[in-house]
C-alpha cells in the first residue's frame, strides 16, 4: 500500500462585505485524495478568513478610538467567494 500523501494548491478569493473589496490567496492542501486536500485548503481558508475578519475589525476600532468617536465601528464580515485549482 502507497503510503503517499498528495498536495495540490487552491487560490481562494476573500470578498470584505461592506466594501466588496477582494484579496485572493493561495493555500497547498495535503491528504490521500484530491478531496482530502480540498478539504484541507478550504479549513485553512476558513481560517485565514477568520483571522482577517479580526484584523480588519480591530484596525477600524482603534482608528475609531484614535478619532474620538462615541460609537464603535460596524462589525466588518469577510467571506470566501471563489475557489479555484491550480494545477
Amino acid at each position: 500500500m502507497d503510503n503517499t500523501t498528495a498536495r495540490h494548491q487552491y487560490g481562494f478569493s476573500f470578498m470584505r462585505c461592506d466594501t466588496g473589496g477582494q484579496r485572493v490567496h493561495s493555500f497547498w492542501g495535503s491528504g490521500a485524495s484530491e478531496e482530502e486536500c480540498k478539504a484541507d485548503a478550504h479549513a485553512q481558508a476558513r481560517a485565514y478568513a477568520s483571522k482577517y475578519e479580526n484584523e480588519l475589525n480591530e484596525k477600524a476600532r482603534a482608528k475609531s478610538r484614535q478619532r474620538g468617536d462615541h460609537y464603535a465601528p460596524s462589525h466588518i464580515n469577510v467571506r470566501i467567494v471563489g475557489c479555484s485549482l491550480w494545477r
